[in-house]
């Protein structure tokens, strides 16, 4: 009653400041004689708090979306129509003058920022400090009115949602700096009968419990900046971080009712036992601990409910907003924030559909089966879908919680370096790496020392070029080399829209970064990336998307290293891993198997062209007799000095002919080497891989003495 009382007296107050205000506005009595001015206000004030919470809620499901695309302008229209609505309902006691229009949207506008302001200071709008886990009934139909890419409607209720929530928080927030705080205070327990919970929180706690309240969009949000943004006071970053665990389930019921609609089945009969309680939640989905009819301990992982409708309706209003944002402001256009959200989106839309975690596991596990110290668990198809991922459970501990390690007789530096070990072969090797290496992601089996993988939504790819510059990047950490490191940057990036680089300078920036941040041999890997990402900024460089998964890798997996042996470096444990990787990787078994996959690969290419040879062929003699052959020839880029010209070409004839008869040789051992003929014991293909490697062995001859020639030259003719 006392929440009423005050939000009518507010919502007169408020009216009575934009008549003052508005001076082409007047509110009279609304019965002379019978309800006099200050009563008329006061009704005025039910009324509008009333139109407030039935039509302005009806309003935003139909136009929200213009808000974004408006930049937030179109509230002045919503505002106005509101306003205008309440002139209509008494026009005799509501007074507008002339221009009409005009004097609505004053007095809409007007009235919007009052009752906004004074929401504000009397408390009416605090946090509700509430962690929702249960998704309302409507999203589910909801969903079903979409048409096409875009649901209007659950884009309109989000954006309505996301405002409202925010608001509230930011009220707080700001209200809380001011020294009407405590006013604020003494309002919300005196309308609520309690303590406002979220007085007592600091400003990090506020904007977690804010994250987690808009939903799982916003925590994923969060949890990438954890991980990403390292230059944040610690206070930040803990909050932050305790996204990625401190979500709260939802109840076991909503589960049960999606694994029947997925698994066609119930828990009972599809398991031999099944725990209720989940005993880990994260922002998109909650774990249960159950067991297969074999014996097997599994975990199931079962997908929030209607998650997939109000993450796709936040993503198409992120990427509506940063189009807008990007087209007006530099500092958008700088760091092409619509390509970050577009790869934010797509990174989420990827994990919602578990197919492809389950895919990542097989890969991994296979990339992973040499190491014996590294277990990956095995995923149960006949019991996942894109929304539920049945997979192996796998006991432990947090690879950060050094003192259980300890305890248990595990060799803290070599648990570090099998790790470096694994995410090495992973990323320079295979190109496929866990892309979320946080603790909570990593376990250790405390009876066997084996560490597992956990949660693969999230991978990096990388292509051979990649890695080698990965590769390069490293070794020029450990060897301090600026310079090197600038060169292995320029491939790792890509100039932003609209810049020119100039790679003499920045390879020159480089140099002076190489000498201030390389050279301290503790120096923290995450500064040192976070700094080496600002100056590729500064630059007009941006991190090509895989990359930008690399270095948040690099930063988890050194703070795992550092947390369990401080005197390891990262960097220059990647790069002894890689050089053992390699010794292991180049024995003659492979060796010979990179080289007839080379020649199956040349082969096919050699006869996928010869269709295209012939028909170019037989063209060319139709024109020829046809009398109309015609070579054309561009000679924009030949040098005047035709004399030099003519000895480079008649000293370059000998190896001109004796390399196209190598090649010949190369191709037909190549042809050879696919064709199964068998004499007895001989075999052709054997003959062809035997003259393939003899050609090889000339052909490089061949280039050694037209090296040696040139230089000689050279020499002569400096």
């Amino acid at each position: 009653m006392i929440y009423f009382v005050i939000r009518v007296l507010v919502n007169g107050l408020a009216l009575a400041l934009t008549m003052i205000l508005a001076p082409g506005l007047n509110l009279l009595p609304l019965l002379p004689g019978v309800v006099d001015v200050t009563a008329t206000y006061l009704l005025f004030g039910i009324l509008f708090g009333v139109i407030n919470a039935l039509v302005r809620p009806l309003v935003l499901l139909l136009t929200a979306r213009l808000l974004v695309r408006t930049m937030g302008w179109f509230a002045i229209v919503i505002n106005a129509f509101l306003f205008a609505l309440l002139a209509w309902i008494a026009p005799k006691a509501f007074v507008v003058e002339s221009p009409r229009l005009l004097w609505i949207v004053i007095g809409g506008s007007l009235m919007a920022i009052v009752v906004v302001v004074m929401e504000a200071f009397f408390g009416l709008d605090k946090p509700e400090f509430r962690n929702k886990t249960e998704s309302q009934i409507y999203w589910r139909w909801v969903g079903m009115l979409s048409s096409g890419r875009r649901n209007t409607i659950a884009e309109n209720l989000r954006i309505a949602q996301i405002s409202e929530i925010s608001s509230r928080y930011l009220k707080d927030i700001v209200v809380d700096m001011t020294p009407l705080a405590r006013f604020r205070v003494f309002m919300q327990e005196l309308l609520f009968r309690s303590v406002d919970p979220v007085q007592s929180l600091t400003l990090p706690e506020k904007v977690r419990y804010m994250l987690q309240e808009l939903g799982p969009t916003f925590v994923k949000f969060g949890q990438i900046v954890s991980s990403r943004a390292q230059q944040l006071p610690p206070e930040w970053l803990y909050e932050l971080e305790r996204l990625q665990s401190n979500v709260p389930p939802f109840p076991y019921e909503v589960a049960r009712e999606i694994l029947i609609r997925e698994l066609k089945d119930t828990p009972e009969n599809l398991f031999a036992s099944f725990e209720t309680e989940p005993f880990a939640a994260a922002s998109t989905a909650q774990v249960h601990k159950a067991t297969l009819h074999d014996g097997t301990v599994v975990v199931v992982k079962v997908q929030r409910p209607n998650i997939d409708v109000t993450v796709k309706a936040d993503l198409n209003v992120m990427r509506d907003l940063t189009k807008r944002i990007q087209r007006k402001q530099e500092w958008a256009q700088a760091i092409d924030l619509r390509s970050l959200v577009n790869e934010f989106a797509d990174a989420i839309l990827y994990e919602l559909d578990y197919r492809n975690e389950a895919a990542n596991i097989s890969l991994l596990t296979r990339n992973m089966a040499q190491f014996d110290a590294i277990h990956v668990p095995t995923v149960y198809s006949d019991l996942s879908t894109s929304k539920v991922l049945t997979m192996e459970f796998i006991a432990g501990v947090k690879i950060n919680n050094v003192e259980r390690i300890k305890a248990a007789g595990i060799d803290c530096q070599a648990l570090a370096r099998q790790f470096v070990h694994a995410m090495t072969k992973q990323a320079l090797f295979d190109g496929f790496f866990h892309a979320d290496p946080h603790p909570g992601n990593v376990l250790v089996d405390l009876e066997t020392g084996r560490i597992g993988f956990l949660d693969m939504g999230l991978m990096g790819e990388l292509n051979r070029t990649q890695r080698m510059a990965l590769a390069d990047l490293l070794v020029s950490m450990v060897e301090r080399d600026g310079y090197n490191l600038g060169k292995a940057a320029l491939h790792l990036s890509r100039p932003l829209p609209g810049r020119v680089i100039d790679d003499a300078e920045f390879l020159e920036m480089m140099d002076r970064f190489g000498q201030r941040f390389l050279g301290d041999q503790d120096a923290d890997l995450g500064y040192t990336v976070n700094a080496l990402q600002d100056v590729l900024r500064r630059s007009g460089l941006r991190l090509d998307p895989n990359f930008t998964l690399v270095f948040k890798t690099l930063m988890q997996a050194d703070e795992i290293v550092r947390g369990l042996d401080p005197q390891i470096m990262l960097s220059n444990a990647a790069v002894e891993s890689s050089l053992t990787l390699a010794r292991e990787e180049l024995n003659s078994e492979a060796l010979a198997k990179t080289v007839r996959t080379q020649i199956s690969r040349s082969s096919r290419e050699v006869f996928y062209r010869i269709p295209s040879l012939v028909e170019a062929t037989t063209k060319w003699l139709d024109q020829y007799e046809k009398g109309r052959l015609s070579v054309h020839v561009d000679l924009s880029d030949v040098s005047r000095d035709v004399d030099k010209l003519d000895k480079a070409l008649k000293k370059g004839m000998d190896q001109l002919v004796l390399g196209l008869l190598l090649t010949g040789w190369l191709v037909g051992a190549a042809i050879a080497a696919t064709v199964e003929i068998q004499v007895g014991t001989f075999r052709l293909s054997d003959l062809a891989f035997y003259m393939f490697m003899a050609g090889t062995i000339v052909s490089a001859y061949v280039v050694f003495q037209i090296i040696r020639r040139f230089n000689k030259d050279e020499d002569e003719n400096p």
